[in-house]
């Protein structure tokens, strides 16, 4: 029942954005006197278009990726800008869920993960798939904008999606991606077009689940009323348009062609050409350094991807840095799928599925 709302339908609209990055003439030069460089080019340009679906192009707003956001904060603080005048604090909403809730997924459990990824490792790897180079526990955000948990393996020859009951301790399904089919991959932040109502509706929604906790049941409950004059528990800022605030990486082999119109509003299909993952839900929650947040942090599964394809001779895969565009534009159902956690295996009540 992991599942549950897999198979809802939502009206969706809009195309995919196609971008092109060109290479200059000059590119070559650059490289060889600056050899940091390649890993911005890695490889040849195919003779087809390697444009991401990303849809970098169709972005009018001023959202710009973490990576960016960091890079400026150390610029300034290298040339001791003066630090910006105190803003009201609010809370912010870009970490999954809270430190309790987490503990009701199964995968927060000792041991659950390790053991479903050595399942997996002995049941579905062969020696023919290539040098086994890490397993991590991700999400996968489906071209529905629904969040599913996923057990992904990278090889030397391919990434393996499985889907795993965590309740079962048993496979239900996986999907073999060959880095040879792989003709892009885009890492950076999740974004929404402009156009669309999802951050809007987010925005919404947090905004009453944040006033209905803090006042009803955290002032009527357990704290007294607020002083007179406080209206911080009403400032509008709660209910502004929020974005996913989240890094992924895209892996895409469509050959720079946009979906066909049977994918897009097909939402049974499995011919979708590209995959979406960012960390997992846990990665935010459990305790020790990044080395033990590892199997879930997608950036590491990024880097090892990279190195991946660098070191794949007959690979054209174009790795660039840029948002990745969710195509959602009204996102009822999936908001309701990822706001009750339906892509994930934990406890609900009396009830665990």
């Amino acid at each position: 029942m992991a599942e549950l709302l897999d198979d809802d339908l939502e009206f969706r609209g809009g195309t995919l954005q196609l971008t092109t990055d060109n290479i200059a003439p000059e590119t070559s030069d650059r490289v060889q006197n600056n050899p940091a460089d390649v890993s911005t080019i890695n490889k040849p340009k195919s003779s087809v278009n390697p444009s991401v679906l990303s849809g970098a192009d169709s972005l009018s707003s001023s959202t710009s990726s973490f990576a960016d956001a960091r890079t400026e904060e150390q610029t300034a603080a290298a040339a001791g800008a003066a630090e910006p005048e105190p803003q009201p604090v609010y809370p912010r909403y870009d970490v999954p869920f809270d430190r309790e809730n987490i503990k009701d997924f199964f995968t927060f459990r000792r041991g659950v993960v390790e053991n479903a990824i050595q399942d997996c490792i002995t049941a579905l790897l062969f020696p023919e798939d290539g040098e086994y180079l890490g397993a991590w526990l991700l999400t996968e955000i489906t071209l529905w904008d629904n969040e599913k948990e996923r057990i992904v393996i990278l090889t030397s020859r391919l990434v393996m999606t499985i889907k795993y009951d965590f309740i079962a301790m048993k496979q239900l399904d996986f999907k073999k991606i060959y880095l040879d089919d792989l003709d892009t991959i885009v890492i950076g932040e999740l974004v929404y077009p402009p156009s669309s109502l999802v951050p809007r509706l987010n925005g919404i929604a947090t905004g009453v689940t944040t006033v209905v906790k803090d006042v009803v049941i955290d002032r009527l409950c357990r704290r007294p009323a607020p002083p007179e004059g406080d209206s911080k528990l009403f400032d509008p800022k709660y209910f502004e348009p929020r974005e996913r605030n989240l890094r992924g990486v895209r892996l895409m082999w469509n050959k720079g062609e946009p979906l066909p119109l049977k994918t897009v509003w097909n939402p049974f299909s499995q011919d979708v050409p590209f995959i979406t993952f960012a960390s997992h839900p846990i990665f935010w929650h459990k305790d020790g350094e990044l080395e033990d947040k590892a199997t879930y942090d997608m950036e590491i599964f990024a880097q090892k991807l990279q190195r991946a394809i660098e070191a794949m001779s007959s690979s054209a895969c174009c790795i660039h840095h840029s948002p990745i565009v969710i195509q959602s534009y009204v996102g009822l159902t999936s908001m309701v799928h990822n706001k009750t956690s339906m892509g994930f295996f934990k406890v609900r009540g009396k009830f665990s599925f």
